[in-house]
């Protein structure tokens, strides 16, 4: 089992280093926009539409790994102090972010200038819960 459940720990970390490329990396793409010509707005949406492709599936394995190893490594949550909910809630704030930013892309690629106005706040939110899911996790976990 010992092995099963770093193989887990692998993907889960392996899933967040997807999802940190995204997170920092949309942003850049982002800053680009204002001085980026028409011709090449379009080339810079796909560049941030696929690192939110790579985001989502590392969203999806943390949301998978993350319970597996909760349960098979720790038999549940019992044991856990206030930084694992702490991590937790930081978790769903930032899931929360990611599907925003999705829905607000989608806008500013359509013209919204007001979403893409919106959108490096967006961003920096994100690197900021980002970092605190981090953060508390090492508390959680040592």
């Amino acid at each position: 089992m010992e092995v099963f459940t770093n193989i887990l720990f692998w993907i889960h970390l392996s899933s967040l280093s997807l999802g940190g490329a995204a997170t920092f990396g949309i942003p850049v793409v982002g800053s680009m926009m204002p001085i980026a010509t028409a011709e090449t707005r379009p080339t810079l949406f796909k560049v941030a539409k696929g690192l939110s492709n790579i985001s989502r599936v590392g969203l999806a394995l943390l949301i998978i790994t993350g319970p597996l190893m909760v349960w098979l490594k720790f038999g549940g949550t019992a044991g856990f102090t206030g930084w694992f909910w702490a991590k937790m809630a930081f978790v769903v704030l930032l899931l929360v972010a990611v599907i925003y930013a999705g829905i607000n892309a989608s806008r500013a690629e359509k013209g919204d200038m007001a979403a893409a106005k919106r959108a490096p706040v967006i961003g920096l939110t994100a690197m900021v819960l980002l970092l605190a899911v981090v953060f508390c996790a090492v508390f959680a976990f040592n």
